[in-house]
């Protein structure tokens, strides 16, 4: 019996996928380079490392990739402390307070900074509902490592078999499926591989859709 929910947060709780290729789009350009949305996609859900592989492939050898991920953070600092909006994605918001009200405990397992997913939590009203958040601080391997999902239950005290876990990367949910958690995945920027399709427990256009499955999910 599923005790435990863990959310992933960029793409899956927020649409903040967007801003970050806006602002990796205005960094490179101060370098004179062109960060396209298909490079942009292609290091969603990885480690800075093999997206470094995937940007040195664009920009060459010499691009100055430590500059630009500084910059990059930079200017979403900068958009963040004016104020700027951080919007959720579909049903998110209600899906968390669902699960929260069932009486399970809510994680979140992020391959962001701390510091952004507290910020994000936070000003969009729903951090008291997570007893414990897990970030790229936290862990020494990114997704699709399994190592911030095991980390989350860990902290949750919940066995990896009661977790339920929503990504919307294929990095993600293959790192929850390797964790050994009911897996679903609800695409944002990619779609699910062959192997997110033959073994996520569900996919879902957004979390509005996943109410009718409740039962089937939570046994």
């Amino acid at each position: 019996m599923i005790t435990t929910v863990i959310f992933d947060m960029d793409g899956l709780l927020f649409d903040t996928e967007s801003l970050y290729y806006q602002c990796y789009r205005k960094s490179a350009e101060e370098q004179g380079l062109q960060f396209s949305f298909e490079l942009f996609v292609s290091c969603i859900g990885i480690s800075r490392e093999e997206a470094a592989h995937f940007m040195r492939r664009a920009f060459g050898p010499k691009a100055d990739l430590a500059r630009l991920d500084h910059r990059t953070f930079q200017i979403v600092d900068e958009y963040l402390l004016s104020g700027g909006d951080i919007p959720f994605q579909k049903g998110a918001k209600e899906a968390v307070e669902f699960f929260y009200k069932r009486g399970l405990k809510i994680g979140l397992a992020s391959s962001n900074i701390r510091k952004w997913a507290e910020f994000y939590l936070q000003k969009t009203g729903i951090r008291h509902y997570f007893s414990a958040l897990t970030t790229a601080d936290d862990v020494t391997t990114l997704k699709p490592n399994p190592e911030v999902y095991l980390k989350t239950a860990a902290a949750l005290q919940s066995d990896v078999v009661n977790c339920l876990v929503f990504e919307d990367s294929v990095a993600g949910a293959t790192a929850g499926i390797a964790a050994g958690m009911r897996t679903c995945m609800v695409p944002d920027l990619k779609q699910p591989d062959t192997f997110i399709r033959e073994n996520a427990f569900k996919i879902y256009p957004s979390l509005k859709d996943i109410y009718p499955d409740i039962d089937e999910l939570l046994a």
